[in-house]
């Protein structure tokens, strides 16, 4: 590496991560995480009687047995949730509606920073109190959670371009989200090479066949039971995931690598009726939008 690229090293990181961007672009993605994270709220307040109620599969005392007869007791010493102190139902539902208050704040960009962060910690701490049933919908909401709550609180819609200024935590908040995605995106098509169906095509079908709790049931149509439809959908799912971040890192076909990436997300989510899911990784690619560059040669 010449002495002239090493001295462009630190401008070129600082003008990645600090170069202030729009305010009103990372409100929108903030809007569109909070709407999902509020009917995640609403999913789970059916589950609450059967699983967390006293002597529910996992209500407190039940959960400690099981971590103490695991042997798990000392990693989940980090895994923190006020709910762990209750197995009251009336308690739980107050949390879920109180989360959902805070998603409807910080929509309309009320409340300043303190709401977005409340929000965070409110779906880690549900998360953490799930524990067994958490799944990538959790981890991935509260990545993007976190990533927007950095940023200066706004509408989801500013009123005018006159409101819509740029700042720098924006434009980092903005970047992290874009980095958190390649790398979830990433270690999703890492994983994909490491299971077989992906590579014999019956990837797409072992998405679809649990029919339970299932939106639509691919299954009962003859035209997806055929082994061309869905080893096509399965491989070509698997390449839509690199394809999709090459071209959405690249300035010029940025548009049409965010259209790859959230046409997987519809397809992953309507095989698996994995929505929360999806909507949360669509949004998250949403915020991929490289920067031209900027520093001199001289």
């Amino acid at each position: 590496m010449s002495e002239s690229s090493k001295q462009e090293l630190p401008g070129r990181w600082d003008h990645f991560w600090f170069t202030p961007d729009s305010i009103g672009q990372v409100a929108f993605l903030r809007g569109l995480l909070c709407i999902i994270a509020a009917f995640y709220f609403v999913s789970c307040w059916g589950d609450v009687s059967f699983w967390y109620a006293d002597g529910g599969p996992l209500s407190p005392e039940r959960v400690a047995s099981f971590l103490q007869t695991s042997g798990l007791s000392a990693p989940a010493r980090w895994i923190v949730s006020p709910l762990f102190l209750s197995s009251s139902v009336f308690v739980y539902r107050v949390y879920l509606i109180v989360g959902i208050c805070l998603c409807v704040v910080s929509i309309a960009g009320r409340g300043g920073r303190a709401i977005p962060w409340l929000l965070w910690i409110f779906i880690v701490g549900w998360a953490n109190r799930a524990m067994l049933l958490s799944s990538l919908t959790e981890s991935a909401l509260s990545l993007g959670l976190f990533a927007v709550a950095i940023a200066p609180p706004g509408p989801i819609i500013p009123k005018s371009q006159a409101e819509d200024r740029k700042h720098w935590t924006a434009g980092f908040a903005s970047r992290l989200i874009a980095v958190q995605a390649t790398l979830l995106a990433g270690a999703t098509f890492v994983t994909m090479l490491a299971g077989r169906v992906w590579f014999n095509g019956m990837g797409a079908y072992a998405l679809a066949a649990p029919t339970q709790n299932r939106t639509i049931d691919w299954t009962r149509f003859a035209a997806f039971r055929n082994p061309l439809v869905y080893e096509s959908i399965t491989h070509l799912l698997m390449f839509m995931l690199p394809v999709g971040l090459l071209l959405a890192w690249s300035p010029k076909t940025n548009r049409t690598g965010q259209t790859i990436l959230v046409l997987w997300c519809v397809v992953i989510g309507g095989l698996g009726s994995h929505w929360l899911y999806a909507a949360t990784m669509a949004t998250m690619f949403l915020s991929i939008r490289p920067r031209p560059a900027t520093l001199s040669s001289d």
